[in-house]
């Protein structure tokens, strides 16, 4: 576990609270030193301040994105709700607002590792206990989600996604044609306890269609409800598409 944040006070909150819930916890205190401690400690989890000496959070967390699929939470003092989706634009997985409630900041942690599929470092594993078998990859078109393997193929290609991401196309590919509404999705993708709202699906279903780079998006706006998930003629690519008929807005 990593915390990042310039307020050495905050980082030793949350150690304390992280450590007591049986995670170990690595701290420091701006944006280079994070991205050598992702380098040298593999983390399962980052929280991160917005703002940072020497490379702001936004920036970290792009950087992070670039080389993988490592769940961040971003930790901030702007609530307005435009610095909230900028920063799930840039791949937070969660956002949470100071001043903060340290026990709450522990349960976002235990649930976005839940989420991405990790083990956490403090649960214990009953032994002997069997582990249900994985389920059975998904094609649609041109897109392939493997929820065994965590990925997700397009044309052979990998695609990578945020957990978060994963948990919305896994929700939308797994009942295809079906209309979801921006509850649903959110309910599926970081669960029905969390205190959200629902631009941030808009923001996710944004990501998803970007990186997939589609044209037509498979994953179709249905105005005044929510989305659904179309797929795609796998014989088209998106360069031969590229002068059609642009992506819906979310």
């Amino acid at each position: 576990m990593l915390v990042v944040d310039d307020e050495v006070h905050v980082r030793n909150l949350l150690r304390l609270y992280l450590e007591r819930a049986g995670y170990r916890v690595v701290c420091c205190a701006d944006g280079p030193s994070a991205l050598r401690a992702v380098r040298d400690e593999a983390p399962d989890l980052v929280i991160l301040d917005l703002l940072l000496p020497g490379c702001d959070g936004l920036a970290v967390c792009r950087q992070l994105r670039m080389r993988g699929e490592l769940p961040v939470i971003m930790l901030t003092a702007r609530t307005t709700e435009q610095d909230r989706l900028r920063g799930l634009r840039d791949g937070a997985d969660d956002y949470v607002t100071k001043p903060f409630s340290p026990a709450e900041v522990v349960l976002r942690v235990a649930a976005v590792l839940r989420r991405a599929g990790r083990r956490q470092e403090g649960a214990e594993v009953e032994q002997g206990s069997e582990q249900p078998p994985p389920a059975p990859p998904i094609r649609i078109g041109s897109v392939e989600l493997d929820p065994g393997m965590h990925r997700v193929t397009l044309r052979g290609r990998e695609v990578a996604l945020t957990p978060t991401e994963f948990r919305l196309l896994h929700a939308l590919m797994g009942a295809p044609s079906r209309t979801f509404t921006r509850q649903q999705l959110l309910d599926r993708i970081v669960g029905p306890d969390f205190a959200g709202f629902d631009r941030n699906v808009d923001v996710h279903v944004a990501n998803v269609r970007r990186k997939l780079g589609l044209r037509p998006s498979p994953v179709r706006t249905v105005y005044g409800v929510g989305y659904r998930y179309v797929g795609d003629a796998p014989s088209r690519s998106p360069a031969a598409s590229a002068g059609g008929p642009g992506e819906e807005s979310p």
